[in-house]
């Protein structure tokens, strides 16, 4: 129970900004002022959004299904993206769907499943770690 705690707490309050900074006006912040393209920091976002709940499902579900909920994850998280843009459109005056946004979103979003993927053996490792860990306390 610890483990989900610990995983699923960030997950949820990282997707909660993501939501909340995607839907308020932010024409007034320092954000432009970065020198970076909206676009990774768009891409950046959804690395990290997909990324925090890629490792929640890998640390606390079986080996068995780590495949399929990297796919799943990811499918999830590039959707979430695409119905933050619809809903700029539709709920703010300030900001509108750009197909690109969604693009950078999504390419995030792949980067993360496939680091993860392609780190899945240390997060195996990891995940036995902190099995042990709780199952010591």
């Amino acid at each position: 129970m610890a483990v989900k705690l610990l995983t699923l707490i960030p997950a949820v309050v990282y997707t909660g900004v993501i939501t909340y900074l995607s839907l308020v006006n932010l024409s007034d912040t320092a954000v432009s002022s970065w020198g970076l393209s909206d676009k990774v920091l768009h891409a950046g976002a959804y690395f990290g959004m997909a990324l925090v709940w890629l490792l929640f499902y890998v640390l606390n579900y079986q080996p068995k299904t780590f495949l399929r909920k990297i796919l799943v994850v990811c499918l999830l998280v590039a959707f979430f993206g695409i119905v933050i843009e619809v809903l700029q459109n539709e709920l703010t005056t300030y900001r509108e769907l750009d197909v690109l946004d969604m693009l950078a979103n999504t390419a995030g979003v792949i980067l993360a499943g496939v680091l993860v993927k392609l780190n899945l053996g240390r997060l195996m490792r990891l995940k036995s770690a902190v099995d042990l860990f709780f199952k010591e306390k």
